[in-house]
């Protein structure tokens, strides 16, 4: 069967991804996964309990720009829920686009030309959160929270920064106040606390479970060289998968990443070095649309569900593997796709005192990941 599609397969086009719900415009409930753990620095409820609002802060130092139009395409689409506000749609096309300086300027000129706008904050929040400018984006939702206090998608953005930023009190605080807004919500935060943590604080190393018997491979993508060639990071990822692939070799593999830092499409430049090292090319689907870890998600995603497959091996670093495999099951989850995970890294194993950063944002990437982030994500959910 594998022998017969071909050198280069192209499974996840965007009229798979809409085929499959992965792309804006079709985008179902949250499934409530399974409670693995219990959420044990999240109180039951606290009434009468009054949120710590902050103030709002100066613009954060926007990162270095990304490649402009060349990100096109790309997914996920950014900030589906501001697309198609005509005061904020050219910030759209910057945000997808990378262009930081750009999208930050023009929306902190908007917020103090039109301060009750609570869009404007929404959206300058939603870059900050992605770039790590977590002070920053909590200044801004709590904007929306002095003018609509009742707001569930400021609660609980809010109050998951606040978690994962180790502010417990206010973070229960608000989260006693979503709750008495929307208890769905709140369960449903709840549950998906416990699965980040279970998840991501797994024991993750080297070597798959001995009994594993993957029906594919998901390798997540790193920047290439300049020229093409895989880099140092991105060799370390591909040792592990050819590893993986000899040893189960009736495995299909899905390599995911787009052209995000470089002209040279991170799929196209791992499955040339994999049928370079030997990989049959017709086990290998290629994702060439990934511009991020959700990104490599949702390529995976529609891969599983185009050749049913369900036991899943991912492949990346040691140090990535947490927010690889969490941001996964996040999104299999959310799209009702059952999977098992297992998973084998290359690289060093990191020290856990620096992994505190990369802790942070694998909530930030699960929660996209989830449905737990933008507005729309919260359009699901009725009030009291």
């Amino acid at each position: 069967m594998l022998s017969s599609l071909g050198v280069r397969l192209r499974t996840v086009a965007a009229s798979s991804l809409l085929a499959t719900g992965l792309i804006a415009g079709a985008l179902p409930s949250v499934q409530a996964a399974p409670q693995q753990t219990e959420p044990t620095a999240v109180a039951p409820n606290l009434r009468n309990c009054d949120i710590a609002l902050s103030q709002l802060l100066p613009m954060a130092k926007p990162k270095p720009d990304g490649r402009g139009a060349a990100m096109d395409g790309m997914q996920p689409d950014y900030a589906r829920s501001y697309a198609r506000d005509p005061l904020l749609a050219d910030e759209v096309v910057n945000y997808r686009r990378w262009e930081w300086n750009q999208m930050y300027n023009s929306l902190d000129t908007q917020q103090k030309a039109t301060p009750d706008n609570l869009a404007v904050y929404r959206l300058q929040a939603d870059a900050y959160l992605v770039n790590s400018a977590y002070l920053e984006a909590m200044s801004q939702l709590d904007q929306v929270l002095r003018r609509r206090p009742d707001d569930i998608q400021a609660l609980a953005v809010t109050a998951l920064v606040q978690q994962f930023m180790g502010n417990s009190d206010d973070a229960q605080c608000r989260l006693s106040h979503l709750r008495m807004q929307s208890p769905a919500a709140a369960g449903d935060f709840q549950r998906f606390i416990a699965n980040t943590d279970a998840d991501q604080y797994a024991r993750y190393g080297a070597e798959p479970r001995p009994d594993a018997a993957p029906d594919v491979i998901a390798v997540f993508g790193q920047s290439p060289n300049p020229d093409g060639t895989p880099s140092a990071g991105l060799l370390t990822r591909l040792a592990k998968a050819k590893e993986m692939a000899d040893r189960f070799p009736q495995a299909w593999i899905v390599v995911s990443g787009a052209a995000v830092r470089t002209q040279y499409a991170e799929a196209d430049v791992m499955r040339d070095w994999l049928v370079q090292q030997g990989v049959d090319p017709a086990r290998i689907i290629t994702d060439d649309k990934a511009r991020d870890t959700v990104g490599n998600a949702m390529g995976m995603v529609a891969a599983f569900q185009q050749y049913d497959l369900h036991n899943v091996l991912a492949v990346g670093t040691i140090q990535h593997l947490p927010r690889a495999v969490t941001t996964l099951k996040a999104l299999a989850d959310r799209y009702h796709w059952p999977i098992t995970v297992d998973a084998a890294g290359g690289g060093e194993t990191p020290d856990p005192s620096s992994q505190v950063g990369e802790r942070r944002y694998t909530y930030v990437t699960a929660a996209r990941a989830a449905g737990l982030f933008e507005l729309d994500d919260f359009a699901k959910y009725a009030k009291r």
